[in-house]
């Protein structure tokens, strides 16, 4: 657990518990935050808090433009500029900061929220959790030797619409689950928005500290379309599995009421975006013991768009992620002359989820998306990834937390 070891840090955490992680808020006091990863994902998080009527006081990354672009967006809200930090460690040691908001890429997330944990701050970490499943493991033990406050960007579970629809699923109305099935896709073939922009020039690069941004992973000379497209870099990330199973598997198993998989056998490849290391195309599927889910994703073409169905004995639920949900009373074939039961909107999530980490700062309540939630769900996409790099069936044990075959 660098830098500090393990008794450092669980002597620090006792002086912790009875300062930071036990400050009782006013009813309108304001949240002091700071922002590690101050990119697209960092600034939008950030604009929520912004909203909510909470301070954001300093900001980390390891790029200046980056910051530069940030800090205009904290100023035009009529706050301060924010304290710049290129080290998250000198971040977390801002005078009178209470939380952080971390958006690094996926290859940070476990050592930002470790020390974030050490600091005695309260945080929310963006999905996935982690980049591998012991990474998972120590984040969760790191949390809970504290009373922090820690929320997993897993949106999807602060959604009200979400939650209807698993009263809904888990009711003896609908019946057995027998399948799931969720879905994403996109079209990324017209425009990449994670391609080397036109504003990346030499001043730009210039900014950019590249042995920082690759921190443990393997040195390599400066490569900007890694830099950009992180996400589909195995040393980084875990591609679309993990970028987009950290959704669609939590609806899976929060609806469906179950933690964990039995097996998985993922299959998938690199069809189209050659630049790519991670599929651009790939397919999953878990057996959960009482049902079956299937997960399909690609961005080379958007005509499915984004969604979920959940079949059970009675009734079928559909879900559009963009647009709506409609509940089906009939396991028959769904035609256009099919009417719903019901129907209700849905939409992105990410307002309900930021405020109902900020409720939880305050009140100190448990949040909808806690770290062993975080680490269940992106634990399910991490076995996916390991079917398709072995080419092999995974097995799971969710009691001792390991492959049992495979």
């Amino acid at each position: 657990m660098t830098p500090l070891s393990r008794r450092t840090f669980l002597g620090s955490s006792a002086a912790l518990l009875a300062s930071s992680y036990a400050r009782v808020y006013g009813a309108n006091e304001r949240i002091q935050i700071g922002t590690i990863g101050v990119g697209g994902r960092g600034t939008s998080v950030t604009r929520e808090a912004l909203k909510n009527n909470h301070d954001i006081v300093a900001m980390c990354d390891v790029a200046g433009f980056r910051m530069d672009r940030f800090a205009k967006v904290i100023t035009d809200a009529k706050q301060a500029k924010p304290t710049p930090y290129s080290d998250h460690r000198k971040l977390l040691e801002h005078k009178n900061l209470d939380a952080v908001i971390i958006a690094t890429p996926d290859h940070h997330h476990r050592d930002v929220l470790i020390a974030t944990m050490q600091a005695g701050k309260d945080a929310y970490t963006e999905k996935p959790l982690s980049k591998t499943i012991e990474e998972g493991k120590e984040m969760v033990a790191a949390v809970r030797k504290t009373k922090a406050i820690v929320q997993v960007g897993n949106q999807r579970h602060s959604g009200p619409h979400w939650m209807k629809a698993r009263e809904i699923v888990q009711s003896k109305d609908f019946g057995d689950i027998v399948w799931v099935k969720v879905w994403d896709c996109r079209n990324w073939v017209k425009a990449d928005p994670f391609a080397p922009p036109k504003h990346f020039d030499e001043a730009a690069r210039n900014s950019l500290d590249w042995n920082a941004f690759l921190g443990k992973a393997p040195k390599r000379d400066f490569d900007a379309t890694r830099y950009w497209s992180w996400r589909w870099y195995w040393d980084y990330a875990g591609g679309l599995m993990t970028d987009i199973g950290a959704h669609q598997i939590d609806i899976v198993q929060w609806l469906g009421g179950v933690d964990a998989p039995k097996s998985v056998v993922a299959n998938g490849g690199v069809y189209h975006f050659k630049h790519w290391e991670t599929p651009d195309v790939v397919h999953g599927v878990w057996d959960y013991g009482k049902f079956v889910a299937t997960f399909a994703v690609e961005f080379v073409n958007g005509a499915d768009g984004v969604g979920c169905a959940f079949y059970g004995t009675k009734k079928t639920l559909i879900a559009d992620a963009d647009k709506e949900i409609r509940i089906y009373d009939t396991i028959d074939k769904i035609t256009p002359e099919t009417k719903p039961i019901d129907s209700w909107a849905s939409r992105n999530e990410t307002d309900f989820h930021v405020k109902n980490w900020l409720d939880c700062v305050k009140s100190r309540k448990e949040p909808n998306s806690p770290i062993e939630l975080g680490h269940r769900v992106i634990t399910a996409a991490h076995l996916a990834n390991m079917s398709y790099r072995q080419g092999k069936k995974i097995f799971w044990n969710a009691e001792t937390e390991r492959v049992v075959g495979g």
